[in-house]
């Protein structure tokens, strides 16, 4: 059976996605709903605290906050999830740590294609399988606001001392010279399939 692709609830397989079955429009808007609040979840947790180490010693301060502390509140907020997990990817990370799996960049290069198009989706889902339990992965794409070039724009243009601390940081950064508008990465929210199913 042919399935087609939609703009307004996009489901799409790959090779690697172990799945053969659709979901429901119900477990779509469901996907949809317990997405959007992990993402929302971590982006104020992030947010808040990003913003009170720009008040405390601006941008330089900015990039120690997400060296020693953006991945534990993204652990923390997992923890208050409990059962769905959240994080961003990204293939131009800076930490390690975003480095996307082989599905994730299929779903990069997607944003990045329907971007170039002017489609760009506002999420895309995927049903796979993770420790033999049969997920549903939801992606939101990240865009460059023109506030995110202070620490991740043509280095050309940037603070010398914002420089200086992302190389003394991240000496295999690879998240400079981006534009606004561009892809930044992803948020990657990963929904046990049984989770669409409950109340």
């Amino acid at each position: 059976m042919k399935r087609s692709l939609s703009l307004l609830i996009p489901v799409f397989f790959f090779g690697c996605v172990l799945s053969q079955k659709s979901l429901t429009e119900t477990e779509k808007d469901r996907a949809v709903r317990i997405g959007d609040a992990a993402v929302m979840k971590l982006m104020r947790e992030l947010k808040t605290n990003l913003g009170m180490a720009l008040k405390e010693g601006g941008f330089p301060k900015a990039i120690d906050f997400c060296a020693d502390k953006a991945q534990k509140l993204t652990q923390k907020v997992n923890r208050e999830l409990v059962v769905v997990k959240v994080k961003r990817v990204s293939d131009r990370y800076r930490n390690p740590t975003d480095k996307p799996d082989t599905l994730d960049l299929k779903v990069i290069n997607y944003f990045k294609e329907k971007l170039r198009e002017g489609k760009l989706p506002p999420y895309y889902i995927v049903e796979s399988e993770k420790n033999g339990e049969r997920v549903v992965i939801y992606y939101k794409p990240i865009r460059v606001a023109p506030f995110c070039l202070n620490c991740h724009g043509d280095p050309a243009r940037m603070n010398p001392e914002v420089l200086r601390v992302l190389k003394e940081r991240y000496p295999n950064d690879k998240a400079l010279g981006y534009r606004p508008g561009d892809l930044r990465g992803v948020f990657k929210v990963v929904i046990p399939e049984k989770e669409l199913k409950e109340g």
